[in-house]
């Protein structure tokens, strides 16, 4: 009596799929090196920092903005947690934007 071989291994379409995959490997390992990239975003870091950085206005209205959701948080649930965690969020906030 033979064994009846699964439809996946009798299927051919797995085997083109296995081949195709190792032609293209073997085109990323050989090509790999050709490959180059410039970054042309780079001027735009100067006017990101003008935009974000610690001298613009960004920091000081997202400061305000927690401020006034924390409040409007506390009055709200009328829970100190909140309110104790409206400074240690401000603090945060300064130090990751400087």
């Amino acid at each position: 009596m033979m064994k009846k071989q699964s439809s996946v291994t009798n299927n051919m379409s797995v085997y083109w799929n296995l081949l195709m995959m190792m032609v293209l490997l073997g085109f990323m390992m050989f090509y790999a090196s050709d490959s180059h990239a410039t970054n042309h975003l780079s001027g735009l870091k100067s006017d990101i920092a003008d935009t974000f950085g610690a001298n613009s206005d960004v920091p000081y209205f997202l400061l305000l903005a927690e401020g006034v959701v924390g409040a409007m948080a506390y009055i709200k649930t009328k829970n100190l947690m909140v309110l104790a965690g409206v400074p240690v969020l401000m603090i945060f906030t300064h130090f990751a934007l400087s």
